[in-house]
């Protein structure tokens, strides 16, 4: 290792310090990261430090018992979006306000509507005639414009309708697109599906067959987790289930195990639901009356997942009434739920100290869209919307941001 210069002031003289490069490397992977990366324009050697593995590994050693940044965004994504809930002043970013605030709004990057995110990347669609998709990182505010879709001028069906990334010792090695043609998203048994990878730079179109039909596949509310996308068929009808997640895994190389069909777990049809994540898991949150089940996705191998129920609640403990409804869970502590209430007002629900806590309590808050969001999955839930499946986009952080992916053909 290099030793590196350091300059400070003392008693009015200017005195040059030399550290061995380890040392140095220790002391600034201490710092947050929103503070780190004011580094790498001091020169070449400090951006080639800061960029290298060993780096980047005392930098996750040094905040592995630090909470990272999250926010939950109302509603499926759109031409905006506003954070409900979320959590930025963590010593692992340095974040100097909410994440959901560094979501470009609609107008900033040319005229767009946000499709998609996950692991730090947000997937934008423009709406202008030279339609084009761009992925990018908010907070580091570098973004990759794809090449043109093939399908362009083709179908005016095709839609973006996924994210997901690849991720190795927390850093995003690379991402992909998923596109569809929303016309074939009824009764089907097989997809036909547009795929971007920021490995190779290109799109690919790849047919995929589905275990059993496909009823009714509800694109717009797609999660992305584990190298797979999730969407839902409401319609789906297994014995005495209702409802299905459909699994499809993007870097599965054996065809006939790119799609699953998962039942959801509990058999009554009548109750209001949920689908997140929470601890890398996929939770699934049902509320029957006044009881509240959450099921962890335990795997994905047998033909039907395996579920696993983690908590099951009565919420007049909480004092809380039927008119709550699931919104989502917290992105890693798998003890904290968030329920909406007749006031369209967001609540969290600690299920380890039963405390309840009101997440919007501004004089001014009914004109926010958060407040028409809960507003709108209410009146669906007053209106016995019995199989609906109610989905809060998490927009989440890496263990470390390194660049956005891009191939060296872009």
């Amino acid at each position: 290792m290099e030793n590196r210069e350091v300059n400070w002031m003392k008693s009015g003289c200017k005195r040059r310090i030399e550290l061995p490069e380890e040392l140095l490397a220790e002391i600034v992977a201490r710092l947050p990261f929103i503070s780190i990366t004011r580094f790498k324009s001091v020169c070449k050697g400090w951006r080639s430090l800061i960029e290298s593995t060993y780096f980047r590994h005392l930098f996750v050693f040094a905040h592995r018992n630090s909470s990272s940044s999250w926010s939950l965004v109302c509603g499926t994504f759109g031409w905006s979006v506003e954070e409900m809930a979320g959590f930025y002043g963590c010593k692992r970013y340095g974040l100097p306000r909410r994440l959901g605030s560094y979501i470009p709004p609609h107008g900033l990057v040319d005229k767009h509507k946000i499709v998609a995110c996950t692991d730090g990347l947000v997937l934008l669609q423009t709406v202008t005639k030279r339609e084009t998709f761009s992925v990018g990182s908010p907070v580091l505010r570098q973004w990759v414009q794809l090449p043109p879709h093939p399908w362009k001028g083709i179908s005016s069906s095709v839609l973006a309708i996924g994210l997901v990334t690849r991720v190795e010792d927390g850093v995003v090695m690379e991402y992909k697109v998923v596109c569809m043609d929303i016309d074939y998203r009824w009764e089907v048994e097989s997809l036909i599906l547009e795929i971007y990878s920021s490995l190779t730079g290109t799109w690919t179109r790849k047919k995929v067959r589905c275990p059993s039909l496909i009823v009714s596949l509800s694109y717009k509310r797609c999660l992305s987790l584990k190298k797979m996308l999730h969407w839902l068929d409401t319609h789906y009808r297994c014995r005495s289930s209702v409802g299905a997640i459909v699994a499809y895994d993007v870097y599965a190389d054996d065809d006939e195990q790119q799609f699953r069909i998962i039942p959801f777990p509990d058999q009554k049809a009548c109750f209001r639901r949920a689908y997140t994540t929470s601890g890398g898991f996929l939770v699934c949150i049902n509320k029957i009356h006044l009881l509240l089940r959450l099921w962890r996705l335990e795997e994905y191998t047998s033909d039907s997942g395996r579920w696993q129920l983690t908590q099951e609640i009565n919420l007049t403990s909480f004092g809380c009434d039927h008119h709550y409804f699931p919104v989502a869970m917290h992105p890693s502590e798998t003890h904290i739920t968030y329920m909406g209430n007749p006031e369209k007002a967001l609540v969290s629900i600690d299920l380890k100290t039963h405390k309840l806590t009101l997440h919007t309590k501004s004089s001014a808050y009914r004109d926010t869209m958060v407040y028409h969001y809960l507003d709108t999955v209410y009146v669906s839930v007053e209106a016995s919307f019995d199989h609906d499946v109610f989905y809060t986009p998490q927009f989440t952080l890496p263990t470390w941001m390194g660049s956005v992916p891009r191939s060296p053909s872009i």
